[in-house]
């Protein structure tokens, strides 16, 4: 699952640096590269406790996970405003969304919408 959030988040944000006709990008494709330590931590917990081998856990990478995700929900905020500016100051419009919850979509032509 880890891998999926990580494939679909650099999939925006390489369409994103490509500059393609239609761009797809949101808050939670910003997150989800930064959010990754920390599933992919959190699996490793699940399999310690599951094997029943938690005798020890490094408290030091538990910090430093939780001090990338903190710093990455922060980044994620900024980088999703300078998405959606840089984007509308080149020209490409927002098309309309099917929910509250769905991604952004950037074309260059409104008609590429629908």
């Amino acid at each position: 699952m880890t891998i999926l959030f990580l494939f679909f988040s650099l999939n925006d944000y390489i369409g994103f640096f490509k500059r393609d006709n239609v761009i797809t990008f949101s808050w939670k494709s910003a997150g989800f590269i930064w959010f990754t330590p920390v599933l992919i931590y959190l699996a490793y917990i699940l399999y310690r406790i599951s094997i029943g081998n938690m005798k020890r856990l490094n408290s030091k990478v538990g910090n430093y996970i939780s001090y990338v995700s903190i710093i990455g929900f922060i980044l994620t905020l900024f980088v999703s405003f300078y998405v959606d500016d840089k984007l509308e100051n080149e020209g490409y419009v927002t098309c309309s969304k099917s929910s509250w919850m769905a991604p952004n979509k950037y074309v260059k032509d409104i008609s590429i919408c629908h």
